[in-house]
């Protein structure tokens, strides 16, 4: 157990998976779900299913705001330089798992067919207040954690 900003209680560990987290617009979930893997010791990146600016800094974002502001003052993390990306075939490739947070209706077919999948069902934290975000980036994170070292 270690301690990150803020005096936050953090358990390092180092996971062996490759994890690609996807949502929506890659702003928000896929982007928290990236750092709390880091910051656990794993190895990710993030994408999403319908980016219209891909390679816009996150920050550039209105509706990043709240889970911005979440993710520096709990853990540290600071995501505002976090480049967007859509995802693809190509740069899906060579990850272990595919980890999905984005509205099933906005999920490509090849990426909901693809055996590395999982499917997470959590609420995008676009529009929330902070409390709710907090809420949300904990639920990321405790099945960030939970994640299988294979």
């Amino acid at each position: 157990m270690g301690s990150g900003r803020n005096g936050a209680q953090v358990q390092w560990y180092n996971c062996g998976m490759k994890v690609l987290f996807v949502c929506r617009a890659n702003v928000g979930r896929s982007q928290a779900a990236m750092e709390l893997y880091r910051l656990h010791g794993g190895i990710g990146d993030s994408a999403g299913t319908r980016v219209d600016m891909p390679g816009q800094q996150v920050a550039d974002r209105p509706a990043a705001a709240t889970i911005l502001r979440v993710m520096l003052e709990t853990y540290g993390l600071d995501m505002s330089h976090n480049l967007r990306t859509q995802i693809s075939p190509e740069n899906a490739a060579g990850y272990d798992k595919l980890i999905i947070m984005a509205e099933p209706e906005t999920i490509p077919a090849w990426l909901r067919e693809d055996a590395r999948t999982e499917l997470w069902r959590i609420p995008d934290p676009a529009g929330q207040d902070k409390a709710a975000t907090r809420n949300i980036v904990r639920k990321i994170e405790e099945k960030v954690v939970n994640i299988p070292n294979e």
